[in-house]
């Protein structure tokens, strides 16, 4: 009897039943992605949305029989053209306008349209800026340390900026597409972060945070502390002229609400713990699809390393 009934669990231990689970169909939507500037020509990039169990990627399901037209109020501003990989770009013609509200407008084949609106902030100038050297790291290839100053004037109501800080290195580095590599940045001004993520939630501290950014971090900042105020920045910055100009470029963004909440968004999914945080819907501002329409606008300097 012993023997049977540990022959009878062994058997029950050995049987598993396999449920098949068939997620819902899974109707795929418009996606579209646009960010703008002065600075740039007109461009959006189409595709249609995967599912969750569709295998491949995007590049599979690029749209290119869509009519794209850039609008500002009643008036066209451009029509873009289809130039392969899901982009439509402006050919020629009027750049974005900063303090502008425009709407992208996109009609696809069997009646479908969708649209999204934005605006490119005015640009932020600086009303002082300096740089001067504070160290050096040693090494054979001569790392300096640099302490960057600025001040802008931040209009009333909610705005949001991000700094990055750039040294030319075309020939240097034959591998990299841009002729400007990121710095990475140290001993912030209170207030700036490292991510869209601690921009949105820190609030400002009394004394320098003295952490620093990596070279592929965002510097950001939301202006809830010093709205309407004249705000100094500051930061330090390690770079070697053997790899580079004797100048560094300093960049100042001021994103518009829907360029931050969609950088905010995608970034705290792209970190998030799997197994403790829950993701979060990436922010869309497109009206009958998905995907992000936003404007920004650059300030930047050129700071010349002194001896």
């Amino acid at each position: 009897m012993k023997y049977l009934s540990l022959f009878v669990i062994f058997v029950c231990l050995g049987c598993e039943t396999v449920i098949e689970i068939n997620p819902p169909e899974y109707t795929p939507e418009p996606v579209a992605t646009s960010f703008f500037s002065p600075d740039s020509v007109w461009s959006v990039t189409l595709h249609s949305s995967l599912g969750i169990n569709a295998k491949g990627d995007t590049s599979t399901e690029y749209i290119t029989d869509a009519s794209v037209r850039i609008m500002d109020g009643s008036n066209m501003i451009e029509v873009l053209n289809y130039v392969g990989n899901g982009e439509y770009r402006a050919n020629k013609g009027r750049l974005p306008v900063s303090s502008t509200k425009y709407t992208l407008h996109v009609d696809l084949p069997g009646a479908t349209s969708i649209q999204a609106t934005s605006t490119a902030p005015p640009p932020v100038p600086f009303s002082d800026y300096s740089i001067e050297k504070t160290g050096e790291s040693g090494g054979s290839f001569g790392y300096k340390t640099y302490r960057l100053k600025a001040v802008f004037k931040d209009e009333p109501n909610p705005n949001f900026y991000q700094i990055g800080i750039y040294q030319y290195v075309a020939g240097q580095f034959p591998e990299m597409d841009s002729l400007y590599q990121r710095e990475s940045a140290n001993e912030l001004h209170p207030g700036w972060s490292c991510g869209y993520v601690a921009a949105a939630e820190t609030e400002i501290d009394i004394e320098d945070r003295g952490t620093g950014c990596g070279v592929w971090d965002a510097i950001v900042v939301t202006d809830r502390n010093f709205d309407g105020g004249t705000y100094p920045w500051s930061a330090t910055v390690e770079v070697s002229e053997t790899f580079g100009r004797s100048e560094l470029l300093l960049v100042l963004s001021s994103l518009s609400e829907e360029y931050f909440e969609y950088q905010r968004t995608l970034e705290h999914n792209l970190s998030l713990d799997p197994l403790l945080d829950e993701p979060i819907n990436v922010y869309s501002n497109v009206s009958g699809g998905l995907g992000v329409f936003a404007g920004y606008t650059n300030t930047s300097v050129i700071l010349p390393l002194p001896e």
